[in-house]
């Protein structure tokens, strides 16, 4: 099966995936044939995992603790740029040590770049993947190794990226290995083939089986309603209801590179959120922002914050526009780094709150129109948030249990009374969602269902003229009723509209903000990896956008499998 005099390929192709994917017909360098190549690894090397004897892997807080599943949906680009991070920066291989919150061992390593819901190891793996065929392998999917005799210091598993010739013979790969992240061919390892298995990450954005919960005020009468988001093609289908129970479907519309990640907002300050993606490749964020629900060209675009942290947004000064923002994952606590203007540059706000293991939340939790963070855990049986009301020093004010962990959370202020409340929505079949109104523990105020169904047929003889909108009046000001109008949108992230993490409520009409231009499973131990079982839109100084033979590598196989739902984000 293996090619070991098959061509080499080490060019620089780490932060433009889409390169490395573009290239791979065009590139070879002849390489002598060789048992084992020279320098390979030993096949039989120590590389002792971050877990404890009952095979529970170490998560940053020191302490070891049980993986909580799949992250938020992720591309292959995303996949394979995350990996290119780690390999640019060396990072040194431990099982004790971590990196944003990501144990810098093999399996910490694939977990980061499948940004799951935490860190797992070569024994729970498989349990986030799907088994596939070694020669239907695409890049970002996983070869695994776990070895019953040794598990913890005998297993390993390496991120697959691009064949080198045909399918089914060399190919790149990324792994975490010592001394540190390698970037190198199957056959310079020296690895045995008959011992790894072929996987594909469950939560990686193929076809419509992915959905993205996001929840917004798409009409402006101050009530945040029920949306969703999935991949149609190379574009997100934007579906939104303006219904508390979601009983309609008000804009159905496209927007948006699958490879960028969905997020909403009041981006112009008149009181609807609309939609938008943030890139997450290359040195920093780039965003790209719509001020309508009709889909097309982004409005807005500009670069801000760390590509490693993740993105979140929000009405941080109480203005009425929403800004970007990035959290870290660095220490003990979250570092929230938060502007106030849509125009790139420096944070205006540094504020520390949340324990790295938990995910970050925004929202307006004492209606006093200022966003501010909270986490949510993934721990237990049933979800526990913790709130801060301040941005200067921030402490817990509020803690609430409700929603199960399997359930993604969502914020929004469900009720119109200018309080962000929390809320969960069931990636499951039936995508149910179910809210509360106040921040206390307990059950549900509101259960329906919405998946994001098709909206109703337009009428031929053309839509009658939408009403203007006049944004919901705060209950502490003498503002015009508002008349009802058709509509006109992260990651882990955790932002409004990072997929479970819609950003706060509606604020009043404020001044919009200036436009600024864009700085730039089965057990996983049997035999053999062939075996099977049961934005566009760049702009000069932005991140790499793919090219056109990127995207088809990256078009899903004709009849390829559903993929799961996913059941946490990091």
């Amino acid at each position: 099966m293996w090619e070991r005099g098959a061509p080499r390929h080490r060019g620089p192709l780490h932060r433009a995936a889409a390169g490395l994917l573009a290239a791979v017909a065009a590139l070879a360098l002849a390489a002598p044939a060789a048992a084992v190549p020279d320098g390979a690894d030993d096949p039989d090397m120590l590389r002792p995992q971050g877990v404890d004897a009952q095979g529970m892997p170490l998560q940053p807080d020191g302490l070891a603790g049980p993986a909580r599943g799949l992250g938020r949906p992720i591309t292959r680009m995303q996949i394979l740029a995350r990996a290119a991070i780690w390999a640019d920066a060396q990072v040194g291989y431990s099982q004790l040590k971590f990196r944003k919150g990501w144990r810098t061992d093999c399996s910490g390593y694939v977990s980061m770049a499948w940004e799951l819901g935490r860190n797992h190891w070569t024994g729970d793996l498989h349990q986030v993947g799907e088994r596939v065929d070694f020669d239907d392998m695409r890049p970002g999917d996983m070869l695994l190794y776990h070895n019953k005799s040794r598990p913890r210091d005998g297993s390993h598993v390496v991120l697959f990226e691009r064949w080198v010739d045909e399918p089914g013979g060399d190919f790149v790969m990324y792994e975490q290995t010592p001394p540190s992240v390698k970037h190198r061919t199957w056959s310079d390892s020296g690895y045995n083939e008959d011992r790894y298995r072929s996987y594909r990450y469950r939560n990686v954005i193929e076809n419509e089986a992915v959905w993205y919960p996001v929840a917004g005020d798409w009409d402006g009468d101050g009530r945040v309603t029920a949306g969703a988001a999935r991949p149609e093609g190379e574009t997100w289908r934007w579906r939104l209801s303006d219904d508390p129970r979601g009983a309609t479907t008000d804009a159905d519309f496209l927007f948006g590179d699958v490879r960028k990640l969905p997020i909403v907002g009041d981006w112009d300050g008149d009181g609807r959120w609309t939609p938008g993606t943030v890139d997450l490749t290359g040195d920093h964020h780039d965003w790209y922002l719509s001020n309508s629900l009709r889909g097309g060209e982004p409005d807005v675009r500009v670069g801000y914050g760390d590509v490693e942290k993740a993105p979140v947004v929000g009405d941080w000064d109480g203005n009425g526009t929403f800004t970007p923002g990035v959290v870290d994952a660095e220490g003990d606590v979250r570092d929230w780094y938060l502007a106030n203007s849509l125009t790139g540059g420096d944070h205006d706000v540094h504020v520390g709150f949340g324990d790295v293991d938990k995910v970050p939340v925004v929202g307006d939790w004492n209606g006093d129109r200022v966003s501010t963070p909270g986490v949510v855990d993934a721990a237990g049986e049933h979800r526990n948030w913790e709130f801060t009301n301040s941005l200067d020093d921030p402490a817990t004010d509020t803690e609430v249990s409700f929603g199960e962990v399997a359930q993604l959370p969502v914020t929004g202020d469900w009720d119109g009374d200018g309080f962000v409340t929390p809320g969960v929505a069931d990636p499951g079949a039936g995508h149910e969602w179910r809210l509360s109104n106040a921040l206390a523990s307990g059950i549900a105020d509101t259960v329906f269902a919405y998946a994001g169904a098709p909206a109703a047929p337009v009428d031929p003889a053309g839509p009658a003229p939408s009403p203007s909108v006049v944004p919901r009046p705060w209950p502490s000001e003498s503002l015009p009723t508002a008349v009802p109008g058709s509509p006109s949108p992260d990651t882990a992230p955790p932002v409004v509209g990072l997929p479970g993490f819609p950003l706060p409520s509606p604020r009043p009409t404020g001044s919009p903000l200036p436009i600024g231009p864009t700085p730039s499973p089965a057990d996983p131990t049997a035999a053999g990896p062939g075996a099977v079982s049961p934005a566009p839109g760049g702009q000069a100084g932005a991140s790499p956008e793919p090219s056109a033979s990127a995207a088809a590598e990256l078009a899903p196989p004709p009849g390829g499998p559903l993929l799961d739902q996913p059941t946490v984000l990091h």
